[in-house]
């Protein structure tokens, strides 16, 4: 299954699980897979949703992702980038 968002510079647990506990409760995600040893996290689309409804869903990421590391008063986690790779 190919990820339909890719978070890096995720720097510790408690801003992967905060960021994962957001994701997970849109129902276009089908399941994150954290790869913290990488700083990565893979977000993958819901079987049977769109690529569009899947975008649409996640049109505040980058809004949500800055309430979320700045909430945990986190320093590691700064420089987030995310990209949606084509498929």
């Amino acid at each position: 299954m190919r990820p339909g968002l890719i978070i890096e510079g995720i720097g510790c647990v408690k801003c992967a699980e905060a960021i994962e506990e957001e994701f997970i409760a849109k129902s276009t995600v089908e399941e994150i897979f954290s790869g913290i040893h990488k700083k990565m996290m893979f977000v993958h689309i819901s079987k049977n949703v769109t690529r569009k409804s899947f975008l649409s869903s996640l049109m505040d990421v980058p809004l949500l992702l800055k309430e979320i590391i700045e909430a945990a008063h986190c320093h590691c986690c700064r420089e987030i980038h995310f990209d949606f790779p084509a498929g």
